[in-house]
């Protein structure tokens, strides 16, 4: 699985040319569907040599011009690097592909320059957050992003209470459960040691501090947030004793030991999103307090020569709609049309491609929080 890098992206956006294919498909790890996966791009790509031929190029040329996308419909490739998105970008002289944790829609794009708006969300992609999946017997550290996980290895640092304790303490349960004699049907949860809730707060804490003092090493240059993963009872001292200062404050409830990396990884998202969204979500007020003014607008007919300009400071796109038109950049006029005509372009694309280069940032928006209909854009003068 390629990630791609937002050099790459820049590259893909300076590329123009007469005949610039973009192909997207959907694919898949494993499973049945796999066997339908070069089938799809066969399709695609039969459309894409009908089109180049009505657009002006000889059938030769146009083979000519697919033929690497052509060599990628091999049993090898298809079933050895897949991941949940294929993209391909030809040009003369140009081909590039990227294997992509996006499900993407099934989609054929011929241009004057590559269709990119698919790629919006990895502009914002990658950002690392840990999972520490911890219990009495057990401790994980998680490394992820919304696309990955991986186990660190932890040199050094006790897995279980017997480790960090001592080799008597893991015979002693934290909490055990016991039948109330008013119910039989009915448990409560009572403290052991003695029942002494005090002192098993206090050994609890005991094994957190030696936790702080040996994951430092892991934590002392990091500043992403941490989802604890754990039981209950276990994660107000684990905020207490502060044993990584990011921590969280919601968690993941329940026992994580044979839950595998990956899970833990996806279970954490909808707990980390707020947190990397905030970016987006203050822009998106930030808008709503400029509209109406000079320094925002959700009109195409404006924010296309702003972004030419180098005006644009924040781009809101729907990644998956398309404006046709034309644009003249010598006048800055915008023509908007309904359908597409021939020698229009997707004047979003266009938008996103010089709000990015000239140093724009650019959110890719579902259509129920996008402001304005298909794009919307503050300005920096």
């Amino acid at each position: 699985m390629d990630f791609v890098l937002h050099e790459e992206i820049r590259e893909l956006l300076r590329k123009k040319s007469d005949y610039c294919v973009s192909l997207y498909l959907p694919t898949h790890r494993t499973g049945r569907e796999t066997l339908q996966d070069p089938i799809r791009l066969d399709n695609l790509l039969r459309g894409a040599e009908k089109q180049l031929v009505a657009a002006g190029q000889r059938s030769t040329e146009a083979r000519e011009l697919l033929g690497p996308a052509r060599a990628l419909l091999n049993e090898t490739f298809f079933t050895r690097r897949m991941a949940e998105g294929l993209s391909i970008f030809i040009s003369p002289g140009f081909f590039r592909y990227f294997t992509l944790p996006l499900n993407f829609n099934e989609s054929l794009h011929i241009g004057r320059q590559f269709q990119l708006k698919p790629l919006i969300p990895l502009l914002h992609c990658c950002k690392r957050f840990f999972v520490l999946a911890l219990s009495q017997k057990s401790l994980r550290l998680i490394e992820c992003t919304e696309f990955s996980a991986n186990e660190i290895e932890l040199e050094g640092v006790p897995r279980t209470t017997r480790e960090a304790l001592g080799d008597d303490e893991e015979t002693i349960p934290l909490f055990r459960m016991s039948s109330q004699a008013s119910n039989p049907g009915a448990s409560s949860m009572v403290h052991g040691h003695g029942g002494a809730a005090e002192s098993e707060k206090e050994r609890i804490r005991r094994w957190f501090k030696v936790l702080r003092d040996s994951l430092h090493p892991f934590f002392r240059h990091e500043t992403v947030p941490l989802v604890f993963a754990g039981v209950e009872y276990l994660f107000p001292l684990f905020r207490q004793v502060e044993v990584y200062k990011n921590t969280l404050d919601e968690f993941m409830e329940g026992n994580p030991e044979e839950v595998d990396p990956s899970e833990l990884q996806r279970k954490s998202l909808p707990l980390v999103s707020p947190y990397f969204n905030k970016d987006k979500e203050l822009a998106i007020h930030r808008w709503l307090a400029l509209s109406g003014g000079p320094l925002a607008s959700d009109k195409i007919g404006d924010i296309l020569p702003g972004a030419a300009e180098g005006r644009v400071d924040t781009l809101f796109i729907d990644a998956g709609a398309r404006q046709w038109g034309r644009y003249d950049p010598k006048s800055g006029s915008v023509e908007i049309h309904s359908e597409r005509r021939t020698g229009d372009e997707d004047l979003l694309d266009l938008a996103f491609s010089h709000a990015y280069l000239n140093g724009g940032n650019v959110y890719g928006l579902d259509s129920p929080e996008l402001p304005g209909k298909n794009g919307a854009a503050i300005f920096r003068y």
